[in-house]
């Protein structure tokens, strides 16, 4: 394999040509002129995806005697609007204990994009919208690059990108949530390091890092490709350290005010019974629904949980490598693992990059007015998805 030097090394038989710095030479437009390109198609899979979205999510809304903003802006997006408005410590949130105890659960990345937001003086409910809109149109674009990579044209890309993100509870794009904004910078840090641009993707994995606990499978995911294609680089090594600097920065801040509660991870097992257990509450959670419950929610997060390890077993040596290898750390570090288990379907959702083969299998065989039916039904199924976990289902998503 390929190991980046500081000159020109010789390569395997097969292997695409690359730059002194790492990176595939002319391997797709990934770079600036590329992308761009990428941006109008883009923007016409997220908006419309969007907009279909909170549609059935104020039909269904409706029928229930439920406001769509206050769905827009339920659960989770409390705590991240709270801490935008006014950090940490003054959250204005019921809590048995220090009101810190509960907020420091969330990383800081998104919070703070919304309160810098929030300086022009638009409300941070609409700037978390506007902002998550803008993130999805930069997922789909990433994802398109990632598409083209299989071999994809311009139909295999624009259905690939509408795969991904209209994925099953991806309401949770257009509310103030992480998900965008982790989808965004994870697919463009999946590409640069595909590319094997190590600052690029420092960069990228340096703002992961300040978004959610998750960050780490892409760092592993970092490490590995290091190994691999880099470990006689200095710059290399030294561009993974730099993207991971902020996660540890961020558990040690956090263990100065919670040491009396266990740590960041004390909080995480005692307000969401967030542990590593080895799947042994997800193994219970699925018979018990399987067997005793009658909850269209708990079934729907079921098949989540289900589907994504059988379509991470399909997906092996038809997905960009490094694309693969992020999605089974992400399962690990989520299947095996205690918490709330109808969380599930919004946890794996970045885990939906393992279906871009099919999506460009899909493109292939079918004709235009089927392969479009057969994505317009994918929207339509996942608007009714997010909308039912949102609305109809009473616990959190």
């Amino acid at each position: 394999m390929h190991e980046e030097n500081s000159t020109k090394t010789t390569q395997d038989p097969g292997e695409e040509p690359t730059t002194d710095s790492g990176r595939a030479a002319d391997a797709s437009p990934a770079g600036t002129q590329g992308a761009l390109s990428l941006v109008p198609l883009a923007t016409l899979v997220a908006v419309v995806g969007t907009a279909v979205r909170i549609a059935v999510l104020n039909v269904i809304a409706a029928v229930n005697d439920q406001e769509l903003w206050d769905r827009l802006t339920s659960w989770d997006s409390k705590y991240y609007l709270e801490i935008a408005r006014v950090g940490y410590f003054d959250a204005d949130i019921h809590t048995d204990g220090p009101v810190y105890e509960t907020t420091m659960a969330f990383f800081p990345g998104f919070p703070m994009l919304l309160r810098v937001l929030g300086w022009t003086g638009i409300s941070l409910e609409v700037a978390a919208l506007i902002v998550n809109t803008l993130l999805t149109v930069a997922m789909a674009a990433g994802v398109m690059v990632l598409a083209q990579r299989l071999g994809a044209g311009r139909r295999g890309q624009c259905a690939a990108a509408i795969v991904v993100s209209s994925a099953p509870m991806s309401i949770v794009f257009s509310m103030p949530y992480t998900e965008a904004l982790f989808g965004a910078l994870l697919v463009w840090g999946l590409v640069a390091l595909d590319d094997r641009a190590w600052w690029r993707a420092a960069a990228f994995g340096f703002a992961l890092s300040f978004v959610r606990l998750t960050s780490v499978d892409f760092l592993a995911v970092f490490a590995l490709w290091v190994l691999i294609y880099g470990r006689r680089s200095w710059q290399a090594w030294l561009s993974l350290i730099v993207a991971a600097l902020p996660l540890p920065a961020y558990l040690l801040w956090t263990q100065r005010y919670l040491a009396e509660a266990g740590g960041y991870f004390g909080i995480q097992t005692e307000h969401w019974h967030s542990t590593f257990d080895w799947g042994a509450a997800t193994v219970r959670f699925v018979w018990e629904v399987l067997t005793e419950k009658n909850d269209v929610g708990y079934l729907l997060s079921v098949l989540v949980i289900l589907g994504v390890p059988v379509l991470l077993v399909a997906a092996w040596g038809r997905l960009n490598p490094v694309a693969w290898w992020f999605s089974a750390a992400l399962c690990a570090n989520v299947l095996l693992s205690d918490g709330i288990m109808h969380s599930r379907p919004r946890l794996l959702l970045p885990a939906i990059i393992l279906a871009l083969p099919w999506a460009v299998r899909a493109a292939e065989a079918l004709r235009p007015r089927e392969l479009w039916l057969a994505c317009s039904a994918w929207v339509l199924w996942s608007a009714w998805f997010s909308a039912y976990m949102l609305v109809v289902f009473e616990w959190a998503i």
